[in-house]
């Protein structure tokens, strides 16, 4: 069987190229839990745009999907779009990471095709910078490698249920948001989102930019560079580190910040260590550091040409009151209001914009988690609530499946330490 397998997947990649402009150029078999678990990811190449929103460019992503379901032992419940969360390594985009912890969760809870980009930035582009929080290009990236996975679905003859699911956290909800947008004022012939699910997600740049401007401080220090890099690179600016930046992270911003070799936590710490001591915050879960010791105090002023242009961005990258949605749009919007990265004010202020256009839409709120461990409260969550966007004889069926595979997984394991 598995020679079979992969024969048939040497045909695509040696063949595809020649007959489209996407093709599946990898194929990993990931392992995961005891049960012998698997999941499957295919790595695939598309065409969409570059930072202009018009040069046809080569993006990259990833087709996720439990092992039953790509040798068509099952047939899917349907597709979900997968928004990552903010990275700054190369290798924490979906075609790279071999975790894919929030990836698997879903796909091991339901039995769903997922389709993961990369976005601008990483996989085929990881020598660019990346289009952090920019929610034209990202959306543009992951619709289009949405309908590109769907045709190389149909290609190899998988089947799958006609339900589409959208989702996200952090810069992953931010995208998610992009991507609705992109649907409904766009796409709206060709594409039916079911449902989206968004949490923690920095949907109000300006709200944010407000919150910096009023406090002074940043408690996640890496977002403003990221954030200014996409800028910077989306819009073509031209700008230096100098011109963005201060000391140490302004000296080493090209290692930090470009070279896409630090998560993080590691460019947080190195900005932390960086500064000195009275310019540090002392906060919970993290501490957090001045502004006024590593940004251009330019880029934080209204009154500069500089800081006047940031704004007219932040504004355009915001995605509160910007559009018209699909009133049949369902909605769950969540974030934990102890959240030190991104500010509670994103979510109410997309609730209350989606409400106001006649959306369903569904809030919830926890109040003790930070930013980073309330990603597993959110992923929990989303799996219990796809139930209800699942065909109910189809769900029966795949718990019974479930059970069997469970089963015969654990008997196989008990004869192997038994031999």
């Amino acid at each position: 069987m598995k020679k079979k397998i992969f024969a048939l997947l040497a045909f695509w990649v040696v063949f595809l190229p020649v007959m489209a402009d996407e093709a599946i150029i990898d194929t990993t078999i990931i392992h995961r839990t005891v049960m012998d678990m698997r999941l499957v990811r295919l790595n695939f190449i598309y065409t969409s745009v570059g930072p202009d929103g018009v040069t046809p460019t080569t993006l990259s992503g990833a087709i996720v999907m439990r092992h039953s379901i790509f040798t068509k032992e099952n047939t899917a419940n349907g597709l979900i779009i997968y928004n990552h969360p903010t990275t700054s390594l190369k290798y924490g985009c979906p075609s790279h990471d071999d975790k894919l912890d929030a990836e698997a969760a879903i796909c091991f809870t339901h039995k769903y095709i997922m389709v993961a980009v990369d976005n601008y930035g990483f996989g085929i582009t990881e020598d660019k910078p990346q289009a952090y929080l920019n929610p034209d290009i990202t959306a543009q990236g992951a619709v289009d490698g949405l309908l590109a996975a769907k045709r190389l679905l149909g290609r190899m003859g998988y089947y799958y249920e006609d339900r589409l699911l959208n989702m996200g956290y952090s810069q992953g909800a931010h995208s998610a948001m992009a991507v609705q947008r992109l649907v409904d004022t766009q796409y709206s012939d060709r594409l039916k989102i079911l449902h989206t699910y968004a949490g923690g997600g920095p949907y109000d740049l300006m709200g944010i930019y407000r919150e910096m401007k009023k406090t002074g401080v940043s408690y996640y220090p890496c977002a403003l560079p990221l954030i200014l890099s996409g800028i910077n690179e989306t819009e073509q600016l031209g700008l230096t580190p100098h011109d963005m930046f201060t000391g140490a992270l302004a000296d080493h911003y090209d290692e930090w910040i470009l070279s896409k070799e630090y998560s993080t936590n590691e460019i947080n710490d190195m900005i932390l260590e960086s500064v000195s001591p009275e310019d540090v915050v002392p906060g919970d879960p993290r501490d957090g550091v001045k502004l006024s010791a590593f940004v251009n105090p330019d880029i934080m002023d209204e009154r500069t040409p500089i800081g006047r242009r940031m704004l007219t961005y932040f504004k355009k990258n915001s995605l509160v009151g910007t559009w018209k949605p699909n009133p049949r749009t369902r909605l769950y919007l969540f974030h934990s209001r102890a959240d030190e990265v991104v500010p509670v004010l994103c979510t109410d202020g997309m609730a209350d914009f989606m409400e106001g256009e006649g959306v369903e839409v569904k809030t919830e709120y926890i109040n003790d988690w930070p930013h980073t461990p309330a990603a597993s409260y959110f992923f929990s969550q989303v799996a219990l609530q796809m139930v209800r966007d699942t065909n109910k004889a189809t769900l029966i069926e795949d718990v019974t499946n479930d059970v069997i595979d469970v089963l015969d997984s654990l008997f196989q394991g008990v004869s192997k330490l038994l031999r």
